[in-house]
C-alpha cells in the first residue's frame, strides 16, 4: 500500500475481550493503513474514546460486565462521542439482534470469523459516510457564519445609509477613475439628479474644475494631501452653477482608493476678495 495514502487513514478503536480477535483485526486494519488502538473491555473503551475520540469503533457485542450494546448506549449519550460510528462485531454462533444494534446507535455489523474483504468494505464505507457528514457539517457552519456576517454587514450598511441620508451636506465617494460610487440624498436634492443617475456619472459631469484631461494628476495631488478643503463649482441637472465648499478625505478600502467628499452649498455666502 502507498505510504503516502496511509498518512490520511483514520484512527480506529477496536474493542474485544478475546485477545486473538484483537490481534487479528488489528493486523488486518494496520495492513490497510489505519491507525489502531485496542482495548479488552467496555469501561476501558469508554475512557479511551473520551480521552481521544477515534474516527470509528469496532465493538464486540458479547463481553463480560458491560456488553457492546451498553457501551454503545454510553457512547451515544456523551456529546463528545455520540457522532463516532460504531460497527458491532458478533460471532456466527451468537444471536445478533440487528434491530437492537441499530436501535442503540450502531451503523453496521461484522460477523466472525472475519473476512478481510468484508472488514475493509464495511470500515471504509462507514468512514466515507462519516467524512462526508463532517464535511457537510463544517460547510453548514461556514455557511451559517457567512449568512450571519452578511446580515451584520447589511445592517451596518443600512444604518450608515440611514445616517448619511439625514446628513445636511452632500456626500460623494469617488474612485480613481472619477466614477461616483456613492451619494446620499442631500447630493441628489442639491444637484437635481436621482441616485441611480449620479451613480452612472463621473466627477467631470458635475464639476468643471475636474476635467477628464487633468484628472489623473489631480487625483494624485489630492491623494498626496490626504485631507483638503477648497471651493469649487457644481453644475445641477437644470444647468445652474452653484458655489460649493468641498471637504475631501482620501481613504482605502479592500486595496482600492477613494476620495470621500463632503460638499456644502455656499452660494449665499459672501465671496472673499483676493
Amino acid at each position: 500500500m502507498d505510504n503516502h495514502l496511509q498518512l490520511f487513514k483514520a484512527n480506529i478503536l477496536v474493542v474485544d475481550d478475546t485477545p486473538d480477535n484483537l490481534r487479528l483485526l488489528s493486523a488486518m486494519l494496520t495492513q490497510m493503513g489505519y491507525e489502531i488502538r485496542r482495548v479488552i473491555n467496555g469501561q476501558t473503551a469508554l475512557k479511551t474514546a473520551q480521552a481521544a475520540p477515534p474516527d470509528l469503533i469496532l465493538l464486540d457485542i458479547m463481553m463480560p460486565e458491560m456488553n457492546g450494546y451498553e457501551v454503545c448506549q454510553h457512547l451515544k449519550a456523551s456529546e463528545k462521542t455520540r457522532d463516532i460510528p460504531v460497527i458491532f462485531i458478533s460471532a456466527l454462533d451468537e444471536v445478533l439482534d440487528k434491530v437492537k444494534a441499530f436501535a442503540v446507535g450502531g451503523v453496521d455489523y461484522i460477523t466472525k470469523p472475519f473476512s478481510e474483504e468484508e472488514v475493509f468494505a464495511r470500515v471504509e464505507n462507514n468512514l466515507t459516510i462519516r467524512r462526508l457528514q463532517k464535511q457537510l457539517t463544517e460547510q453548514n457552519i461556514r455557511l451559517q457564519k457567512e449568512i450571519c456576517d452578511r446580515q451584520k454587514a447589511e445592517l451596518a450598511l443600512r444604518l450608515s445609509q440611514f445616517y448619511l441620508d439625514r446628513f445636511k451636506d452632500s456626500i460623494f465617494f469617488i474612485n480613481s477613475d472619477a466614477q461616483i460610487v456613492y451619494v446620499n440624498e442631500a447630493a441628489c436634492r442639491t444637484l437635481g439628479y436621482s441616485r441611480e443617475q449620479l451613480l452612472t456619472m463621473t466627477v467631470h459631469n458635475i464639476d468643471p474644475n475636474f476635467p477628464a484631461v487633468t484628472w489623473c494628476l489631480q487625483w494624485q495631488e489630492l491623494k498626496h494631501k490626504g485631507a483638503f478643503t477648497f471651493e469649487s463649482i457644481h453644475q445641477t441637472q437644470d444647468g445652474r452653477d452653484i458655489r460649493v465648499e468641498i471637504n475631501l478625505n482620501y481613504l482605502e478600502l479592500n486595496g482600492q482608493g477613494y476620495h470621500c467628499a463632503s460638499v456644502r452649498d455656499i452660494t449665499t455666502r459672501p465671496q472673499q476678495n483676493n
